[in-house]
C-alpha cells in the first residue's frame, strides 16, 4: 500500500467515528506534503494552512494523520484563539481538533509536525456540522410568550413562586422563538439576582444548555440553526429556591 493510501486509511475510519462526514455534515478531504521551502514557525516547523468557512454555534472537526512525521494539528478562530492538538488517543500518527466555534468567518487550520524538520505526507480531513452536544430531556415547558422579531431583541421577566418549575425544582419561563436553518443566533440570559441558566430547545426536543458561558453567573449559547421551525427558549435558575430578575437577548447574524 503507497503511503498516500496509508494516510488516508489512518484518516477516514476516525473522521467517520466522530461523525464529521454524513447529510448534516460539510467535509473535504485534502493531502499535501511537509517540506522544506513551506511556510516555517519560529521554532523551524514546516506548516501548510488551510482556509475553513464557519458559523458560530457549529461544531468544528479537524483530523490530521501522517506516517511520515509526528502530525501536529492548530485550528485558529477568527480571533485569533487556538485549539490544538499532537496525539489522538494513543496514537502517534493522528491528530484530532474537535469544538463548538464562537465565532462566525475564516477559520485557519495549520497543518504541521511536532518537531521541527519533519515532513513528508499527509492527509487532512475538515468539516463542519450540526452540534452533537444535544441532550434529550424527559420534561415539557409551559410558554410564557414569544420573543419578538427584529434582528436584536429581548425580553425581560422575574422568576418567583407562581412560576412553573423545572424537574430539579428550579423556577423558569420559556418562550417560543421561530428560526430558520442556517441562520446563526446568540442567546444571552442575565440576572442580578441569581445564577443564570439557559437552555435551548428545538422543533425536534434537541436541547442545548449554558450555565456560566457569558461570564460571572450568566449565560450564553451561540447557536448555528440546524432545523427550520419554533424553538424554545427557557430561562430559569441554576438552583431551586432562586428568584429575581432577569433578561433574555437575542441577536440574530
Amino acid at each position: 500500500m503507497s503511503s498516500s493510501l496509508r494516510i488516508l486509511a489512518l484518516a477516514v475510519p476516525l473522521a467517520l467515528a466522530v461523525g464529521v462526514t454524513g447529510t448534516r455534515a460539510q467535509t473535504t478531504v485534502r493531502t499535501g506534503s511537509l517540506a522544506a521551502g513551506d511556510p516555517t514557525f519560529v521554532e523551524g516547523e514546516w506548516f501548510d494552512e488551510y482556509p475553513l468557512d464557519v458559523l458560530a454555534g457549529q461544531e468544528v472537526i479537524a483530523v490530521l494523520s501522517s506516517v511520515e512525521f509526528d502530525p501536529y494539528l492548530i485550528a485558529i478562530a477568527p480571533s485569533g484563539e487556538m485549539f490544538e492538538n499532537d496525539d489522538h488517543g494513543d496514537s502517534a500518527d493522528v491528530s484530532l481538533v474537535r469544538t463548538i466555534a464562537g465565532e462566525s468567518g475564516s477559520w485557519r487550520v495549520q497543518v504541521t509536525s511536532y518537531a521541527a524538520d519533519q515532513g513528508g505526507e499527509y492527509s487532512l480531513v475538515l468539516g463542519t456540522r450540526r452540534r452533537t452536544d444535544a441532550e434529550t430531556l424527559d420534561e415539557e415547558f409551559t410558554s410564557t410568550g414569544a420573543i419578538p422579531p427584529g434582528r436584536a431583541t429581548s425580553v425581560s421577566g422575574r422568576l418567583e413562586g407562581s412560576d412553573p418549575e423545572r424537574t430539579d425544582g428550579s423556577f423558569y419561563e420559556a418562550w417560543s422563538i421561530d428560526l430558520e436553518e442556517g441562520s446563526s443566533v446568540l442567546f444571552l440570559l442575565t440576572s442580578p439576582d441569581f445564577d443564570a441558566y439557559l437552555t435551548l430547545v428545538s422543533p425536534t426536543g434537541r436541547a442545548f444548555s449554558d450555565d456560566d458561558g457569558a461570564g460571572g453567573t450568566d449565560s450564553r449559547l451561540d447557536m448555528a440553526v440546524d432545523e427550520s421551525g419554533t424553538w424554545t427558549v427557557v430561562a430559569n435558575t441554576l438552583a431551586s429556591g432562586e428568584s429575581g430578575d432577569y433578561t433574555l437577548s437575542v441577536q440574530r447574524r
